[in-house]
């Protein structure tokens, strides 16, 4: 699969995030070391103008996939950019969001896959995906060990609580597992089990 990389916008933007004892972070790399829960964020300039290709090719899209990633510096950043949520959220195509296998300290401290899904309604007033994909098996207990140094730990999920936020549940194993315990989505078998739902819900 060929693909094109295209920027949300052009604008200079610097991102912001407000956390719960009342302080104001900014800076990507900053938010993360400021170790604190985050409950807002947001970005200067506010409501940045999106790259036009970008909107053209939401809307030309027959699938639409977000995540993996740093779910407060990665993902959601892309969807402050208003032009962006409005072209997902009126596309008539399957919207999917991948979820991460582990939380991310600084960021996603003791979230669970609903907190995931929350957080992004949040940030963009509506719900645009339909449906999550999360990691059915756990890690190993040497990955376990290893995380839990860096305070991170599984993504727990409550299938009960996905349904009533009004998503679909894809259930596989898509992660990879290096002896070290490291772990991360693994490409192929992630593209094997997307296109697989794809073509029977599109």
């Amino acid at each position: 699969m060929r693909g094109t990389v295209l920027p949300a916008t052009l604008s200079d933007v610097t991102l912001w995030a407000k956390l719960a004892d009342g302080r104001i972070v900014e800076g990507e790399s900053n938010i993360p070391k400021a170790d604190g829960k985050i409950i807002e964020i947001g970005c200067r300039p506010a409501r940045p103008p999106a790259l036009p290709r970008v909107i053209q090719a939401i809307d030309e899209a027959d699938f639409i996939i977000i995540g993996p990633g740093s779910l407060y510096t990665s993902i959601i950043p892309n969807l402050l950019v208003p032009d962006i949520a409005a072209a997902i959220d009126r596309a008539q195509v399957p919207r999917i969001y991948v979820c991460n296998v582990m939380t991310q300290p600084g960021e996603t401290t003791d979230y669970s896959v609903v907190d995931h899904i929350e957080a992004i309604d949040r940030a963009c007033g509506r719900a645009l995906f339909d449906a999550v994909l999360i990691q059915r098996s756990p890690p190993s207990a040497v990955a376990l060990e290893r995380y839990a140094q860096e305070k991170s730990h599984p993504v727990g999920f409550d299938r009960e609580a996905i349904l009533r936020s009004g998503r679909r549940i894809i259930a596989a194993n898509v992660m990879d597992e290096e002896a070290n315990g490291l772990v991360r989505h693994n490409p192929q078998r992630l593209s094997r089990i997307l296109m697989r739902w794809y073509q029977k819900n599109a």
